[in-house]
């Protein structure tokens, strides 16, 4: 068995590359593969803003991600740098700052890039989409 973690550096924006990330974490599960860590770097991140709003005839990447993670236990992370940067940020750093609310859509969460390398040392595989 495979142990595989996958990096996101694509944009929600990027619907094809985005969709194929998707498809292949299911692929890849259904195979009898183990996805280690999800992580979002990059533009990646803008996958875990909860401002973002997929509308009515829009796929809705987030709820795809959280699905995903909801059904195999898969941790979505977050670059907690990148994050910042592009203005995601989760409730401690929300309070940090002084804003009244965050905007890190659950089960996302914010890390460094130290977690992501030490997932990333048990797995046997890396892709990035």
């Amino acid at each position: 068995m495979q142990r595989i973690s996958v990096l996101i550096t694509s944009s929600p924006e990027s619907l094809t590359a985005c969709l194929d990330a998707v498809a292949f974490c299911r692929a890849a599960i259904d195979e009898g593969q183990s996805i280690d860590q999800i992580f979002f770097y990059q533009a990646g991140v803008y996958h875990a803003n909860g401002l973002m709003d997929a509308s009515a005839n829009e796929v809705d990447l987030t709820k795809a991600w959280q699905s995903l993670a909801a059904e195999h236990a898969i941790p979505l992370l977050v670059c907690v740098g990148a994050a910042s940067k592009r203005g995601v940020v989760d409730a401690e750093q929300a309070t940090q700052a002084g804003l009244p609310q965050h905007n890190l859509f659950e089960p996302f969460k914010q890390v460094g890039l130290g977690e992501f390398f030490t997932l990333l040392h048990n797995s046997t595989k890396l892709v990035q989409f």
